[in-house]
């Protein structure tokens, strides 16, 4: 089984204990699911160890300043452009998409209903660390709903957490991926997905860092990422 080391930065505990022998894979949290399923898929086809690190993508990238990961799985564009790390490549995983998961209280059936006296709270990843968070305010300020629902907003750190107040119907609405939404799908009333005119293309790579290159483990999983076996997982859960 995968070791997961999920939002340890946000207990304050560092990461250095991490069995240097083993693949180091840091995840954005809101795909969680499915890397754990490839992963898990992985170590008993090869009888390896793989650690697997959860969080916000400000958190995993300043975790890759400190100790030596292998592969960030995120958004490319925030990757690219925020992380400043020294990435060789980025593999294509697939496309995000953005949705509005409502809970068991409500019906959802046009995003223009966030406008409505009956949704109260509208949960959302964090802006300026997460892609879901950018990417759910780009479409309230495109969408021209921003300043409408702006005072019913709750900014929460990740997708997962976001999923976890519609769970408990501590919310109405949450801005959200869809990956994180299927994952939850039994246990919130349903979503809708965002046109795509209103957010910019989230391309989800795995961004392979130089240590990868020393790693044969490494380069092995990096191909099993983009095995047919993989790729159902990833569909599986809307990528």
């Amino acid at each position: 089984m995968p070791k997961i080391f999920f939002l340890l930065l946000a207990l304050g505990i560092t990461l250095s204990n991490l069995q240097a022998k083993n693949l180091k894979i840091a995840v954005v949290s809101g795909y969680k699911k499915p890397i754990l399923k490839i992963i898990k898929l992985y170590e008993q086809k090869n009888e390896v160890e793989i650690d697997a690190i959860f969080g916000n993508t400000k958190q995993l990238l300043t975790q890759a300043k400190r100790i030596d990961l292998d592969i960030i799985i995120g958004g490319k564009n925030y990757l690219s452009k925020r992380g400043k790390l020294n990435f060789i490549k980025y593999q294509e995983i697939g496309i995000g998409k953005l949705v509005l998961a409502f809970s068991k209280k409500i019906e959802l059936n046009d995003f223009n209903q966030l406008t409505q006296k009956y949704i109260k709270k509208v949960a959302m990843p964090q802006p300026k660390r997460t892609i879901y968070g950018m990417s759910g305010q780009e479409f309230l300020i495109n969408a021209n709903l921003y300043e409408k629902v702006k005072e019913r907003l709750y900014i929460v750190t990740t997708p997962l957490q976001v999923a976890t107040y519609l769970v408990a119907n501590e919310v109405d609405v949450g801005i959200m991926n869809l990956t994180t939404t299927l994952a939850n799908a039994e246990r919130i009333g349903g979503y809708i997905e965002i046109p795509q005119k209103y957010y910019s293309k989230i391309l989800i790579v795995a961004g392979v860092l130089p240590s990868c290159e020393k790693n044969v483990e490494c380069k092995k999983i990096i191909s099993f990422l983009d095995s047919k076996e993989s790729k159902e997982i990833f569909r599986e859960y809307g990528l």
